[in-house]
């Protein structure tokens, strides 16, 4: 089967989560060595917002409030271990001021994570509907078939596998209609929903079927393609 373009995390297999992990306590460790060893303050501390960044992908909303935590006591530490480079009122200024910064860093990285978590259920479900639909979607692109739901393959007659399945679906249609398909679709593209009952579709084995489809724009994978909802005529 065709699959559908999807938001998905880069951390699935229980490897990546280890090796983002590992990232992230590797780059804070030597953050936190540099930080006691040079009295530099705001310019070490900045880097903190590189691992900061990294519990994106750990697709676990709090891993940013929870990083932030360790960040925050790091730089307390850092405070009676690193050189004196300030006197103590202006040091502790300063690391209350870096602290609210990456808290508020740490909040957006928390509201994204959950805004993705979101939209990956909502395509879940999505998905799952539309392979259980008993009307036919085929999503088309420049000519060829980006994606086809078991009824689509059904209805056309196209199996798991075959070459058809990524062809133009407009080759298929009954010489008769294609013009009229072809200058139909080219509205829909444009934004347009379009309605074509009757139309003669040709299977690859031969044999002919009529379809009602109903035509919109989507967006698919980033940029529009062409949707087709098909039920038999």
């Amino acid at each position: 089967m065709t699959t559908t373009e999807r938001l998905t995390w880069p951390v699935r297999r229980r490897g990546d989560f280890f090796r983002i992990v590992s990232y992230i306590a590797v780059a804070t460790a030597l953050i936190f060595v540099i930080d006691i060893i040079t009295p530099l303050g705001v310019v070490i501390w900045v880097l903190y917002l590189i691992p900061l960044f990294l519990t994106v992908y750990l697709s676990w909303k709090y891993a940013p409030l929870l990083m932030t935590g360790v960040f925050i006591i790091l730089m307390t530490a850092s405070l009676f271990l690193s050189p004196p480079d300030l006197p103590l009122g202006y040091a502790v200024i300063d690391r209350v001021f870096f602290a609210l910064l990456l808290i508020i860093a740490s909040f957006f990285i928390r509201d994204y994570v959950e805004s993705v978590e979101e939209i990956t259920a909502s395509e879940d479900r999505y998905r799952s509907l539309v392979e259980w639909l008993p009307a036919g979607i085929a999503v088309c692109r420049e000519d060829r078939i980006l994606y086809l739901n078991p009824a689509g393959r059904r209805l056309i007659g196209i199996r798991e596998g075959d070459a058809a399945e990524k062809a133009d679906i407009a080759d298929m249609i009954d010489p008769k209609d294609q013009e009229i398909f072809r200058e139909r679709a080219g509205q829909a593209f444009h934004g347009a929903r379009i309605t074509m009952e009757n139309l003669r579709l040709i299977r690859p084995d031969g044999t002919t079927v009529s379809l009602d489809m109903n035509l919109g724009i989507v967006s698919w994978n980033r940029s529009p393609a062409l949707q087709l909802v098909m039920t038999p005529s």
